[in-house]
């Protein structure tokens, strides 16, 4: 019987549902973050701290979407030309297993099976040793930390999010965009509070989108 581990460290396995959620985030919404030169053009949002910080976060955030894209890139490469680091061992029980980590080798060990073991964790050892200098000639390790500077600066923006007050409707249609691009990427976007915070910012737009046009009614009319 040929088994296989499934404990494979997580630094091979490409970065949460980041990725996945890239889909979803790109799809229209009824406010588009103004420019930055649209942005000091304009007296009533020209200063609103929350449309600076959520401008700040997108492009941060697309920062980090373009590493991730990278790293499994190099993930992929290194897979396909290494393969991740495993050593076949046969158990005390006669099984035939493949192990893909240390703690499961040491986990796999048995008086019985010491001689077997020292050959596994040798032929483990040599395929790390060449997944290492293959990670470090092309960077992969690299790009993941990267992805984690990213992640933090990413974090941190989030937590100010709440505590910096929006003076503009634009300002507070920002904000919710990045609540909502944030959120659908660990959480199905069907499901609550997603479909209604898309909801608030379509009723917002459209309020907005009126106000606008009643403001430049106004104006001509004058």
């Amino acid at each position: 019987m040929d088994d296989s581990d499934n404990s494979m460290s997580l630094s091979f396995v490409t970065r949460r549902r980041l990725l996945a959620g890239t889909a979803t985030a790109a799809v229209a919404w009824p406010f588009q973050v103004k420019s930055r030169a649209a942005e000091l053009s304009d007296g009533s949002s020209a200063a609103d701290p929350a449309l600076r910080l959520c401008g700040d976060w997108h492009k941060i955030h697309d920062e980090t979407l373009a590493l991730c894209r990278e790293q499994q890139r190099l993930e992929t490469h290194l897979a396909r030309t290494i393969g991740f680091p495993c050593a076949r061992a046969r158990l005390a029980d006669g099984r035939d297993v493949t192990l893909h980590s240390i703690e499961s080798l040491n986990d796999a060990y048995s008086p019985e099976n010491e001689v077997e073991w020292g050959r596994a964790l040798a032929d483990f050892a040599a395929h790390q040793a060449r997944w290492d200098a293959a990670d470090a000639e092309i960077g992969y390790s690299r790009a993941d930390e990267l992805i984690r500077q990213s992640e933090t600066a990413e974090s941190t923006l989030l937590d100010d999010l709440p505590q910096t007050a929006a003076t503009s409707i634009e300002g507070i249609l920002a904000k919710l965009k990045v609540v909502l691009r944030d959120g659908e990427h660990w959480e199905h976007p069907d499901d609550f509070p997603w479909p209604h915070i898309r909801s608030v910012l379509d009723d917002l737009a459209r309020h907005h989108k009126c106000r606008s046009g009643d403001d430049r009614d106004r104006s001509g009319n004058r």
